[in-house]
């Protein structure tokens, strides 16, 4: 049960879809979640060197300012790779959110001219690989494939630009990943029982920032349906004005039995309805049944 008044009024203040926003940035600042994404995903279970965190914000052209959920550093034996992680809700936020991660790779590849990190003049021989990973919690559409690959140039020993589009819905996938993001950003498993699986099966170790994130996503998940709960039955109580008390709150039992998947007893529980209003709902369910 949600007690932290502070954190409910910054879920009110931000919504919800803002928190989850805040959680997946948390959970993805954790290295090891990292690690384990970039070696399923990008390297292949292939070695690397070194993973380091990049600033986010890129304003190198005036006017489009741009800021990434996560960007990585990732450096390889003979040279290094740049890594961007997006966190998305929705597959369709109103755009076509494939264009988005186009756009974000050509970001990636644009910055890196003229820098330290990238390629000097004109020698875009050096130019480095870009990916953009995209983790999508919902999607419009079913789709056959959990994980869709884009590449440019398509060629074998090197793609310069390439966007990794992912749908962890699948609790069962037999993709090792989907399962692993699944867990992390879908499941509505109990808190407990997640770290348990993510330390036991995936080595991730439990740090105290990733602990309070998945702590901090379980009472936002708790909070709206709490709140959903109250929405509800104030539905029912202001209908009972016009209706008649207790049409009305034989009504808002009703509805809690049949959306929450409790019996007669607990939804009148709930409502908190006292003895002789009760007396006269059962009576009322009895003459019913004759």
């Amino acid at each position: 049960m949600i007690e932290n008044t502070e954190l409910a009024s910054a879920m009110e203040t931000r919504g919800k879809g803002k928190a989850i926003d805040d959680y997946c940035k948390r959970v993805l600042s954790n290295k090891d979640v990292v690690s384990y994404i970039l070696e399923k995903l990008v390297l292949d279970n292939k070695g690397y060197c070194g993973i380091k965190e990049s600033n986010i914000v890129d304003e190198s052209i005036p006017g489009a300012r741009i800021e990434y959920d996560k960007l990585y550093e990732v450096k390889l034996p003979k040279t290094k790779i740049f890594v961007n992680i997006e966190a998305q809700s929705k597959e369709n936020p109103g755009y076509p959110l494939i264009n988005r991660a186009v756009y974000y790779v050509s970001r990636l590849i644009d910055r890196q001219k003229n820098k330290s990190e990238g390629f000097m003049k004109s020698r875009y021989g050096e130019m480095k690989e870009v990916y953009s990973i995209w983790i999508v919690m919902d999607m419009d559409v079913k789709k056959e494939e959990m994980i869709e690959v884009h590449t440019f140039p398509e060629k074998e020993d090197k793609t310069l630009m390439n966007i990794i589009m992912v749908y962890p819905l699948k609790e069962d996938s037999e993709n090792e990943v989907i399962r692993f993001l699944h867990i992390l950003f879908v499941s509505d498993m109990e808190p407990a029982k997640k770290k348990q699986i993510l330390e036991e099966k995936y080595q991730i170790k439990m740090t105290r920032e990733l602990e309070e994130a998945m702590d901090d996503m379980c009472n936002v998940i708790e909070y709206y349906e709490r709140k959903t709960r109250v929405e509800a039955l104030a539905e029912g109580k202001e209908a009972g004005i016009v209706e008649g008390e207790v049409n009305t709150t034989l009504m808002a039992i009703e509805k809690i039995e049949k959306n929450m998947n409790l019996s007669r007893e607990e939804a009148m529980e709930i409502l908190e309805i006292d003895e002789g209003l009760k007396t006269k709902i059962l009576d009322r369910l009895n003459r019913r049944k004759s």
